[in-house]
């Protein structure tokens, strides 16, 4: 696939009536011993913005996928008070086994890694409470649990001042801005009241939940990355590390990549990261 190729669309249908697209970008030739990828957005970012980094590892003949959160980017969710539910536990428990259905279905049965942005990962993280067979592991770039004390005093607070105070705008509102998370658009305030909770207590048992997520994630044994970007205020390495740390039992590594790459433009210019994942996949997770 050329760059300026548009990828494969495959439109999926969320228990809300809303729907969303699958953007998938198949290996130009395909690495049978690497499990493909479905790559999670961070918050209020599109699913196209991460195509680079899709192109990229398609190059290096792994098959991706990229989903979209509710409420974001071409995602035909109504955020606002008569939206339906749009939390942690509908994006984990409900859309990623949707996406994964629909990669294996176009591409073919065969493992999946989650490769989670920011709040990407934490999803990503709380999928694998699931203890979904087809899900191999987790890759976590630009990532963090937005637990308070994992970031410097100052910030720290600021985090949990805002834990207390934007749920409250999402009750009000129905939504809260984006510009609360230095992004656009509106955020669902059923996914805010989740993040608060663990930028609080750095626990979570997210709303409307059909399992015990934290006995859930106290038995993930999948293998688990997390890529710490030089200079990032918003995912700092102790804030990934306590990501990390709500898998006790998985095998865990974290990488320092020591470029700016920033917290979202990574994903423009992604060779770095590429070339740190595909190794990390050759190491941990090939399926040979």
């Amino acid at each position: 696939m050329t760059k300026t190729e548009d990828p494969q669309r495959v439109e999926l249908s969320h228990s809300d009536g809303s729907t969303s697209p699958l953007l998938i970008v198949p290996a130009a030739r395909r690495d049978e011993n690497r499990p493909a990828v479905l790559v999670l957005p961070g918050i209020a970012v599109g699913a196209r913005y991460y195509l680079p980094l899709a192109r990229a590892l398609a190059d290096a003949g792994v098959d991706v996928a990229i989903t979209e959160l509710r409420g974001q980017g071409e995602s035909t969710h109504r955020v606002g008070r008569n939206g339906g539910a749009a939390g942690y536990h509908e994006s984990a428990g409900e859309d990623v086994p949707l996406a994964v259905e629909a990669m294996q279905r176009e591409l073919g049965p065969r493992p999946v890694l989650l490769l989670g942005h920011s709040m990407g990962a934490q999803i990503g993280v709380y999928h694998l409470a699931r203890r979904d067979p087809r899900v191999a592991g987790l890759i976590a770039v630009a990532a963090q649990s937005p637990f308070h004390r994992g970031y410097p005093r100052e910030f720290g607070r600021k985090l949990r001042l805002g834990s207390i105070v934007m749920p409250i705008v999402g009750r009000l509102a129905g939504h809260v801005p984006g510009q609360f998370f230095g992004a656009t658009g509106r955020v669902p305030a059923d996914r805010v009241r989740d993040w608060a909770r663990l930028a609080a207590t750095g626990v979570m048992q997210p709303a409307r939940a059909d399992l015990d997520y934290l006995d859930g994630l106290a038995r993930v044994t999948v293998p688990a990355l997390a890529v710490v970007i030089a200079d990032d205020p918003l995912a700092p390495e102790s804030a990934a590390r306590n990501l990390l740390a709500l898998l006790p039992a998985a095998s865990t590594t974290l990488e320092s990549e020591r470029q700016p790459l920033g917290h979202n433009a990574w994903a423009r210019r992604p060779d770095e990261i590429v070339a740190r994942v595909l190794v990390w996949i050759d190491r941990e997770v090939t399926t040979a």
